[in-house]
């Protein structure tokens, strides 16, 4: 029975589930629990109100899920949710906060993405240390360009602009800026790390 979930669409689950199947719900969850999460740890950087939102987001799916217009596009409708959710979180905290109006410094904490699979030891310590390496490059990102560069792990560049609500050419430039400023900076770190003492 699980396997036949797991070879059906998004929009199949989901009309499976409107007409009363639980374990296409369940499917949902299962397929998205580990990207969804890992976003809004990323957006939120605690782990406490990542779980609490994680499960508001799949609540809210469950509640609202007839209002899902099934055209393909499940994944960027849930990534809006779980956006949404995280945006009403800082707003809750802070009223001026707005994740499209920051500083260019971009303090926010980008947690590392574990990577998934079975690896050799020293493929995985070499792994870790390139994540750590790109986390820390990360934290200099301004928000909007970390978001991007980390749904661009799990969506298109079209279902970003779907997700955010974004021009497709906006998303594209803004990730091209991102990547070249990722660039510079770990090159640059590099240097310093690299440098030889004298």
């Amino acid at each position: 029975m699980a396997n036949e979930k797991n070879a059906l669409t998004d929009d199949e689950l989901v009309l499976d589930f409107v007409r009363g199947d639980e374990l296409a719900f369940e499917e949902l969850v299962l397929r998205y629990k580990n990207s969804l999460y890992q976003y809004i740890l990323v957006m939120t950087g605690d782990e406490g109100c990542a779980g609490d939102l994680f499960q508001e987001v799949f609540l809210s799916v469950y509640k609202n899920v007839s209002k899902y217009q099934a055209q393909g596009k499940f994944k960027a409708w849930l990534f809006r949710l779980a956006r949404n959710r995280v945006l009403n979180y800082f707003r809750d905290r802070d009223p001026l906060f707005s994740l499209d109006q920051t500083d260019e410094e971009g303090k926010e904490p980008l947690h590392e993405i574990l990577p998934s699979g079975e690896e050799l030891p020293l493929e995985t310590l070499e792994r870790a240390e390139l994540a750590q390496e790109i986390r820390r490059a990360s934290e200099a990102l301004p928000p909007k360009q970390r978001e991007i560069i980390y749904l661009r792990q799990y969506m298109s560049f079209k279902e970003i602009a779907e997700t955010l609500n974004l021009p497709l050419g906006t998303v594209l430039v803004t990730g091209h800026r991102a990547i070249k400023k990722l660039q510079h900076i770990l090159l640059k770190n590099r240097e310093v790390v690299y440098e030889p003492v004298r």
